[in-house]
């Protein structure tokens, strides 16, 4: 994470844009590699996808970290409960992920931080989770690369919801 950081630091990430399938080419491929893990956890995960056509043009690499880093937080802040994965498209005709789960939640007044760099909502030696905060600004990033828009709903101790919409009419050009 700290290369992957630096690299969008110095400006020298280059993304390659090719049309990729969220549902077969990354998110069912993410949910299969994550089933054993929540099973172990006593965690439900569910995905649905409710599109016949989830084909956007993105970077691939990019896509499929936002995504396994979004699905691996809501598993591992999450006790009891579950964890789902909705894809399916808005009443613009743009493509959405939602990762929702029954986790810790987020407290409001630290929503504002949760892109930035070594930001942690629990700080000092006797946090409850493990992590070194650049999880989520390396999402912010790879989001702002797919010129997709993330939005997050949360409540503390009742969870969170992190939407991922990648819009329909993306200007991305191909090399």
């Amino acid at each position: 994470m700290l290369l992957n950081t630096a690299e969008f630091q110095a400006g020298s990430y280059q993304p390659r844009f090719h049309q990729i399938d969220l549902d077969k080419d990354i998110l069912n491929k993410l949910y299969k590699e994550q089933l054993q893990n929540a099973k172990q956890r006593g965690l439900e995960l569910i995905y649905n996808c409710e599109l016949n056509d989830s084909k956007i043009l993105a970077d691939e690499y990019s896509t499929i970290h936002i995504f396994a880093n979004l699905i691996d937080n809501a598993l591992n802040y999450t006790k009891k409960g579950k964890v789902e994965i909705l894809l399916t498209k808005n009443e613009d005709g743009n493509v959405i992920v939602e990762i929702k789960d029954t986790g810790i939640g987020i407290a409001e007044e630290f929503l504002p931080n949760l892109f930035k760099p070594f930001a942690q909502e629990e700080q000092g030696y006797s946090r409850s989770f493990e992590g070194n905060g650049l999880g989520l600004a390396l999402v912010k990033n790879y989001c702002d690369v797919n010129n997709a828009l993330i939005e997050v709903e949360s409540v503390k101790n009742v969870g969170s919801t992190f939407r991922i919409i990648f819009d329909k009419n993306n200007k991305i050009i191909l090399n």
